[in-house]
């Protein structure tokens, strides 16, 4: 006699138990990603903050040795340096929060890290990139402590 096993296919609670193992990973692989997407732009705004550093000495060099107006009306997130504007605008698409100053002897610029959101990174002409728990004051020349 010839008997035929039916149990050709999964069961309904098999394929349940896998749906629920693949859903479980995603979530896991998805939360990495974005922890990793987050480090890398904090990454990305204190290289940027770096590369200021070294476009405000050249422009100290340039204007008569002063950093007078590096920032417009020295204390915006702006400056009427193309160079300098294009950095602070490749760290305002990562961060929004951020705040800078200048007078004629120093200079400031700090910006909110992306992965831990009570965390600045700031830098200014007496020192390079630093991470600080306070905010700058908006015109400010120097990193909070």
């Amino acid at each position: 006699m010839n008997k035929k096993d039916n149990k050709a296919g999964f069961t309904l609670i098999e394929l349940l138990v896998v749906m629920l193992i693949i859903g479980i990973l995603t979530t896991v692989v998805l939360a990495l990603l974005a922890n990793a997407r987050s480090k890398g732009k904090d990454g990305a705004i204190k290289q940027e903050l770096a590369s200021l550093r070294s476009q405000a000495e050249l422009y100290y060099n340039e204007s008569a040795f002063s950093f007078n107006l590096l920032f417009t009306t020295n204390n915006t997130w702006a400056s009427a340096n193309a160079k300098v504007g294009a950095i602070l605008a490749a760290i305002n698409n990562k961060s929004t929060v951020h705040s800078a100053g200048s007078s004629v002897n120093a200079w400031a610029a700090q910006a909110r890290l992306v992965l831990n959101t009570t965390q600045y990174a700031c830098v200014s002409n007496a020192n390079s990139v630093k991470i600080s728990g306070t905010a700058m004051a908006a015109g400010a020349t120097v990193c909070p402590p």
